[in-house]
């Protein structure tokens, strides 16, 4: 399993839930495409450093969380690439005309040796 995570803002007198429903529909239907299992998007409420010390507030964090789920990275690939090219010219504008402090994190499915026992 592959996750993607962006984390943004939403420019100001942009509206989020429009920009949210655009990515739950129309963006996402486009990348079940290219092998995307599920979408979700979050709104960041807060976070602390130092959670098990003093635990201060930690702020200034991108707002929204929008996570995809992929079999593998080679899906999520080719959806970037499509993306990038001049097929995914609208998605990419409606995208960069909405937000802002964008980042992307990319996971995979971390997978221990089983432990049998002792032997």
């Amino acid at each position: 399993m592959f996750r993607l995570i962006h984390i943004f803002d939403i420019k100001s007198g942009k509206s989020p839930e429009s920009f949210l429903s655009w990515l739950d529909s129309t963006l996402y239907s486009k990348s079940k495409e290219f092998g995307c299992l599920e979408r979700k998007n979050w709104v960041f409420l807060d976070g602390m450093k130092d959670p098990y010390g003093k635990g201060k507030k930690k702020e200034k964090r991108p707002k929204y969380i929008s996570e995809a789920f992929w079999e593998d990275n080679k899906g999520a690939e080719e959806f970037r690439q499509w993306l990038r090219g001049p097929e995914g010219a609208n998605y990419r504008k409606i995208w960069l005309d909405n937000i802002s402090n964008h980042s992307v994190l990319r996971y995979a499915e971390f997978s221990s040796p089983l432990s049998l026992g002792d032997d």
